[in-house]
């Protein structure tokens, strides 16, 4: 597949790496050439110097034949106005990233008034990804899926959880009520488990389930019933802005600690509910006087990766609060996360798990559409199919299919009901399919099959 990408920020990049991965050809327009050079060397890609609204650098660029055209510079504008020319020159399909609140409320008729395919907005998604972990406050991870009817969380196990010790098999769950572990990480290693699989101290868990499954089964492991009434953001960025709104509406308590005056003037603005503070968010004095130690959960987002690791560890050792980092780099990640009560959030693997699947869904459609996609690092992906009637596996018995190694079906939505399939039961044409594949492209359905 063919993909033009302009701008070779943090999120640029990304897409570079996984796009190219992939095995698509990628063409990236960056008009830093010393940047760009980087890049063409590092990855599999093609590079051109250039400005990405340029009629000429986009033709040049190859975007009037592009399958997939992805605009990611910084300038929100900028942007636009390249998707839409792209668009205009015969790009099939365009992508812009766009930050800015003003566009963002307006996201769904700024996109089709100006033929824009598919408008994204990291900050926006990743503040939604903060609130559902703020929901969970011990999870590392929480996602939903099957159209928010359906959630999987991910858990470490304690010394003193039921999970200790357990085999899978002597899990016992009401229907109503049943969850499914469909996937272990160990150290290094990860599993799809049987029903002999012993789960130990340490491993990461991941279930899936309806959402008030879920949560029962959350409250079940959780023991210390914590529950987030009060949140603290270091932090007043764009992602900030989109936050405070969800914890308002959730009925949090809401204070803001901004260095940035502006930024801090315009956060009270907007929420008039919200206590703003100027103040320097790494002076750990400071952070104590403003009480840090009395909130339930403390949101770390500043713009410096560093600055968010120093003052992660420093409240982690003053308060068991639920504590969430945001990260641009990914390799202080397991450091961070040590702590059950820490988690992270990468801004460009929130937005760049969307592009992959809007690309997959783009390069074949056989038997099924990809709608929902997200990959644990590079060694997991837990996807999700709405099928229909080309798929080879519709109406064989899943005991008769064939399954790659590494692949677990873990539920189906039929008609708003949520199923964990036996050997027995059989996919039927506009089912949803959940699957969890271990090292594995997926791109289709039947790509899972032998």
């Amino acid at each position: 597949m063919k993909i033009v990408i302009a701008g070779a920020g943090v999120v640029g990049e990304s897409l570079c790496s996984e796009l190219s991965a992939e095995g698509n050809d990628v063409i990236l327009i960056e008009k830093e050439e010393k940047v760009l050079n980087k890049l063409v060397e590092t990855y599999d890609i093609t590079g051109l110097v250039g400005n990405g609204e340029s009629y000429e650098t986009l033709l040049e660029a190859g975007a009037d034949s592009a399958d997939i055209f992805i605009a990611a510079t910084e300038s929100d504008e900028l942007n636009i106005i390249s998707s839409i020319i792209a668009k205009k020159i015969g790009s099939k399909f365009t992508i812009a990233r766009v930050r800015n609140p003003e566009y963002s409320s307006n996201m769904q008729f700024v996109r089709e008034g100006l033929g824009i395919s598919l408008m994204i907005n990291p900050e926006m998604e990743t503040a939604k990804s903060i609130a559902n972990k703020l929901m969970f406050p011990v999870a590392l991870s929480v996602e939903n899926f099957f159209g928010q009817k359906a959630s999987f969380i991910s858990i470490k196990v304690e010394k003193n959880s039921f999970l200790n010790g357990t085999q899978l098999k002597n899990l016992e769950f009401s229907t109503k009520d049943k969850v499914i572990i469909c996937t272990v990480r160990r150290d290094e290693n990860v599993f799809i488990p049987t029903g002999d699989f012993t789960i130990l101290e340490g491993d990461v868990v991941y279930v899936a389930g309806s959402i008030e499954a879920v949560h029962k089964f959350y409250d079940r492991i959780e023991q210390s019933n914590l529950k987030i009434g009060s949140t603290l953001l270091i932090g007043g960025g764009t992602i900030s802005h989109y936050l405070i709104g969800k914890l308002i509406e959730n009925k949090n308590k809401v204070k803001v600690i901004e260095n940035d005056r502006t930024r801090a003037e315009k956060l009270s603005e907007a929420y008039p509910k919200a206590i703003v503070i100027k103040g320097d968010e790494a002076d750990q004095e400071f952070l104590v006087q403003e009480g840090i130690n009395n909130y339930d959960a403390t949101v770390i987002l500043t713009d410096s990766d560093e600055e968010n690791v120093v003052i992660s560890m420093f409240v982690n050792s003053i308060t068991n609060s639920k504590l969430i980092t945001k990260m641009n780099r990914t390799l202080l990640l397991p450091i961070l996360e040590n702590n059950t009560r820490t988690s992270t959030v990468v801004p460009k693997k929130v937005i760049s798990d969307m592009i992959i699947r809007v690309v997959r869904s783009k390069t074949d459609m056989r038997g099924s559409t990809m709608s929902f996609l997200y990959r644990l690092e590079n060694q997991v992906e837990f996807i999700t199919f709405e099928i229909n009637e080309n798929s080879a596996a519709v109406n064989v018995p899943l005991k008769d299919l064939k399954l790659k190694k590494g692949i677990l079906i873990v539920s189906i939505l039929r008609d708003n009901k949520m199923i964990f399939p036996g050997g027995n039961d059989a996919i039927k044409n506009n089912d949803s399919v959940m699957i969890v594949a271990i090292a594995s492209s997926i791109e289709d359905f039947d790509d899972i099959l032998e």
